[in-house]
C-alpha cells in the first residue's frame, strides 16, 4: 500500500516537490529522518526515493556538498541570523554536483523573528534547483510569514483521533495549569497506559502537548519549553514500548516536565 511518506518521497524524485516545505508531527526524530529521506530523493544518482549510491551514502554522512542542516548550536538556544544569512548566501548558487541544493532547517522553531525575516525572500523567490525543508512539531510555531510561503506536511500522530481521550487529556492538562495539582498528571498517564492501542494513545498525548505549546490548547498556562519537553519524553515512551517498559511510569516521567522545580 504507497503511503503519504511513499508519495512525498515520489514527489522529491520526480522533481515536483514545492521548493519549501514543512514537516511538522508530534515526533521530531521522525521528521528529522524524513528530511533526511527527502534530501536522498532530490539527489539520488539512480533517481530513486533513496537507496546506497554515493549520493545518498554522503547525503547520510553529512558530507554532501549540496545538503545543508541548519540546526541550534549546542551552546546556544536558537538559530543564529548570521546561519540564516550563510544559507541565504548559499542558496544563490547554482548546485555543485546533486540536483537540487537542500537546507534542512532542523527545528525551525529555532528561527528568532529576525531569522525568519531574514529567510523571507529567498523563501518567496527562490533561486532553481532549491529546496528548504523545515521541520517543527506544529506550524503554529513559525512565523505566519514562513507559513504562507511553504506547504506544510503533516507527519504522524493520530488521525482520526481519539476525541474522548484527547478531551480528557486536555481537561486534566487545563486542571493541572490552574491550580498545579499533580493528581491531574498522574490522572493523564492511567488513561493513556491503559488504552489497548496505547502506540496512537502515547501519539496523541504528544500532539496534544505540542498544540498547548503553540497555544492551540484553552486555559493551559504552562511554559511552551515545559510542554515541548514534556512531549519529547512521551515519544522517547513510545520508542520504550519496543523492550516492554512501564508504559505508565515512563508517561508519568514525561509529564514530570511540566512540574515546576
Amino acid at each position: 500500500m504507497t503511503t503519504a511518506i511513499d508519495l512525498i518521497l515520489d514527489t522529491a524524485r520526480r522533481g515536483e516537490l514545492h521548493h519549501a516545505i514543512i514537516l511538522h508531527g508530534p515526533a521530531r526524530p521522525d521528521l528529522s529522518a524524513l528530511a533526511l529521506r527527502i534530501a536522498k530523493a532530490l539527489n539520488c544518482l539512480n533517481r530513486s526515493a533513496g537507496d546506497h549510491c554515493a549520493a545518498c551514502q554522503r547525503i547520510d554522512r553529512r558530507i554532501h556538498p549540496d545538503v545543508h542542516f541548519i540546526e541550534v548550536p549546542d551552546e546556544k538556544k536558537l538559530i543564529s541570523v548570521q546561519q540564516v544569512r550563510d544559507v541565504v548566501a548559499e542558496a544563490s548558487l547554482r548546485p555543485y554536483e546533486g540536483r537540487t541544493k537542500v537546507f534542512i532547517l532542523d527545528p525551525a522553531a529555532g528561527l528568532t523573528p529576525s531569522g525568519s525575516n531574514a529567510l523571507l525572500k529567498t523563501l518567496e523567490e527562490p533561486a532553481r534547483d532549491t529546496t528548504f525543508i523545515l521541520t517543527t512539531r506544529s506550524p503554529d510555531l513559525l512565523l505566519p510569514t514562513i507559513r504562507s510561503r511553504s506547504q506544510s506536511i503533516y507527519v504522524g500522530g493520530v488521525e482520526p483521533r481519539d476525541h474522548e481521550l484527547a478531551s480528557f487529556i486536555t481537561g486534566a492538562l487545563a486542571r493541572f495549569a490552574a491550580h498545579r495539582d499533580g493528581t491531574a498528571l498522574l490522572a493523564i498517564a492511567a488513561a493513556v497506559s491503559q488504552r489497548d492501542d496505547l502506540s496512537d494513545s502515547l501519539a496523541l498525548l504528544g500532539s496534544l502537548l505540542c498544540e498547548a505549546a503553540a497555544g492551540r490548547v484553552d486555559n493551559v498556562a504552562i511554559s511552551p519549553e515545559r510542554l515541548l519537553a514534556a512531549a519529547d519524553g512521551t515519544m522517547a515512551a513510545s520508542r520504550g514500548l519496543i523492550v516492554n517498559a512501564d508504559a505508565r511510569l515512563m508517561v508519568e516521567q514525561a509529564l514530570s516536565a511540566l512540574v515546576e522545580e
